[in-house]
């Protein structure tokens, strides 16, 4: 179904709207492609199930590439979306239909029903039909800080509740009846034969969820059951579990790379394992424990209190709010559908109250990474079990990867610069031995920020806290994260009016940190506005030089002529772009590497050939961020000659690579 938003784009308000498009075959792109198209306020809006004949602005699914994040290559191909589009022009050829234009047309119904809650209108669409376009951002922020965001996707939880009821009411009423009608289905029990319509049932109500890949796992573990049951077979949990996955892997084979999945199958198997030694009762508090420390790993956000939430929502969204929304949807009742959504208001205020909570708890907690997060579970999964071969005593050492993540040890002196993928941005840190220093924070938009997606989620996992930022104008795309970091951290920006909470930067400042020094280059006193205010800083330690001259054009430049240093690393002004890094400067800076923060494909079309062509005559090595995703220089100091870390490289994947071969 497309997904309908609102979003301040660029300075205005634009309607924007989402799809995923299946193609047909075409003489340029041979056989049936998934592709997912975003719109920026269309002409007309796209409906479910429309045949149309577009024009599409095609781009890879390449994405942002940190150590922290989300991997966009990896979700689309486990989503089997081959390409991502931006929408030039639409021509409708046939009318909605199918599946796809009835779920729709069914979620606007439910809202409407639903209208007088902002919140019911949001979350029950998403309980049936799956459609979350409807839920804003904080009501997102809400579900996620108390690890209750599984309830909002239809899944195995929902598919079992429906099944399980329908089995029950399949047993007591319509088997019964369908043996005195068919005499040979007396043959099988009533257990055996309430299994068809519980199936057929779930099989609709994923149907109405759009066969996502949760409702698709979740039919198969029941189809497993339902197989083992009807051929009168006891089939333990791990023999169901490993049929189950491995027809999950031959049927969606790309599923393997969708973090959802191994999360849904560890539950299964956490749980399984649990009840061997422990009461029902005390695994709804460990399991949590489990998943919150996974999630934790997966999708860099603390929720502490996720125990206590589930304890609560769990129970209070499967015996109420999805029982009530799916009765009220069958019998047209719009009073049960007002029940359900008064009971999940409730559930709203009651994570809400949990989020207020653990938010302090959580603050100076590190993140752990995807190993240190395995072994965490590891040492409490075999601390919960009845017996293990070695003393319990011995269990905290599987503390010790999580308590000992740290970025490298510098010496004194030196200095390392890690450049953020934050597409057409600028987010950079300069670390020291004991210091760090954040340089800009990339864009922010209405749900989010790259500071809160990539850059708070790195200083977590290592540990470390800017001691200082400098911003070094108002600018969106270096300026937008600010808002995400703590009021007490000390700023600088050339635009001390645009940034909240900074100081003025002028040239003359300075300090030094763990013998490197930081140096205000520009502005003056009389600072210009725009970009030519940015705030110019020179690192220097060890013999190396770093500058940072965010937006400055070359009319700065060429008004500090004869007072620009020598430097080894350029960080290129205004992301490479034509208006700046003229020839004048870099004849004087004379850099052996220059490095660009910029997006990938990006219609700006940053660095600009000129740019790079100037600096290939000056012999100058590029550095990029869109081709080279994060990017760590580190001023050895050994032989002359840097520590360069390309993520796109040293840490690839191979979905984020050309295909180098092929079966036909």
């Amino acid at each position: 179904m497309p997904e309908n938003q609102a979003r301040i784009r660029f300075g205005r308000r634009q309607q924007e709207q989402h799809f995923t498009f299946e193609t047909d075959d075409h003489p340029d792109w041979p056989g049936s492609h998934r592709i997912r198209v975003s719109s920026y306020d269309p002409p007309r809006a796209v409906n479910g199930g429309e045949r149309l004949q577009v024009q599409l602005k095609l781009k890879a699914g390449r994405g942002l590439y940190n150590a922290t994040g989300l991997d966009l290559a990896r979700h689309d191909l486990a989503q089997g979306v081959a390409a991502r589009a931006t929408l030039k022009g639409v021509e409708l050829l046939e009318p909605g239909a199918g599946l796809s234009h009835w779920r729709q047309r069914f979620a606007g119904a439910l809202q409407d029903a639903v209208a007088s809650s902002p919140i019911a209108k949001g979350v029950l669409p998403a309980l049936v039909v799956g459609d979350r376009s409807g839920l804003d951002n904080r009501l997102l922020a809400d579900f996620q800080a108390t690890g209750a965001a599984h309830l909002l996707a239809i899944s195995g939880l929902h598919v079992a509740i429906v099944a399980g009821a329908i089995w029950w009411l399949g047993r007591l009423l319509l088997v019964p009846l369908c043996q005195w009608l068919w005499p040979f289905t007396r043959r099988f029990t009533q257990q055996q034969l309430a299994w068809l319509p519980a199936l057929f049932v779930a099989a609709g109500y994923s149907a109405l969820a759009g066969f996502s890949l949760p409702t698709q796992r979740a039919l198969v573990m029941l189809s497993v059951l339902a197989v083992a049951s009807l051929r009168r077979r006891e089939v333990s949990v791990w023999n169901s579990l490993g049929w189950a996955l491995l027809a999950v892997l031959l049927t969606q084979p790309l599923s393997a790379l969708s973090q959802s999945l191994w999360l849904s199958f560890a539950a299964v198997a956490v749980i399984a394992a649990l009840m061997m030694g422990h009461s029902g009762r005390r695994l709804m508090l460990l399991l949590p424990v489990q998943i919150m420390l996974l999630s934790a790993a997966l999708f860099s956000q603390w929720s502490l209190l996720a125990p206590v939430a589930n304890l609560v929502l769990i129970p209070l969204y499967s015996l109420l709010i999805i029982p009530l929304t799916l009765l009220g949807v069958l019998s047209g009742l719009d009073g049960l559908l007002e029940g359900a959504g008064a009971a999940v208001e409730l559930s709203v205020l009651i994570m809400r109250w949990l989020a207020q909570l653990s938010a302090p708890m959580g603050a100076n907690l590190p993140l752990p990474t995807v190993t240190s997060a395995l072994c965490l579970m590891a040492g409490l999964f075999l601390w919960l079990l009845p017996a293990v071969p070695f003393p319990k005593r011995l269990l905290p050492f599987w503390l010790l990867p999580w308590l000992t993540q740290s970025l490298a040890p510098l010496e004194e002196g030196q200095w390392e610069l890690t450049a953020f993928d934050v597409g057409q941005g600028l987010a950079l840190a300069v670390r020291t031995r004991d210091h760090l220093l954040l340089y800009d924070t990339g864009a922010s938009w209405s749900e989010g920020s790259m500071a809160r997606s990539i850059i708070l989620p790195w200083l977590s996992r290592n540990g470390v806290v800017p001691d200082r930022m400098v911003i070094s104008h108002g600018d969106n795309d270096h300026a937008g994260g600010n808002r995400d970091f703590a009021g007490s951290i000390p700023r600088l920006s050339g635009e001390p009016d645009r940034v909240p909470g900074s100081a003025a930067c002028v040239a003359g400042d300075a300090w030094n940190w763990d013998g490197v020094r930081f140096s205000v280059l520009w502005p003056p006193e009389d600072r210009p506005a725009g970009n030519d205010a940015s705030c110019v800083v020179l690192v220097e330690g060890k013999g190396w030089r770093l500058l940072l001259p965010g937006d400055i054009s070359r009319d700065v430049e060429y008004r500090m002529l004869g007072q620009w240093p020598e430097v080894d690393l350029l960080v290129l002004a205004h992301h490479g772009s034509q208006s700046s890094t003229s020839a004048a400067l870099l004849r004087e800076v004379r850099p052996d590497w220059a490095l660009a923060s910029a997006g990938y494909q990006h219609y700006f079309g940053h660095p600009h050939r000129a740019v790079l062509s100037r600096l290939a005559s000056s012999g100058v090595t590029v550095l990029r961020t869109d081709e080279d995703g994060m990017i760590v220089f580190r001023g050895d100091g050994h032989d002359n000659v840097p520590l360069i870390t390309k993520w796109r490289q040293q840490h690839a994947r191979p979905w984020q690579q050309p295909a180098g071969w092929r079966f036909w």
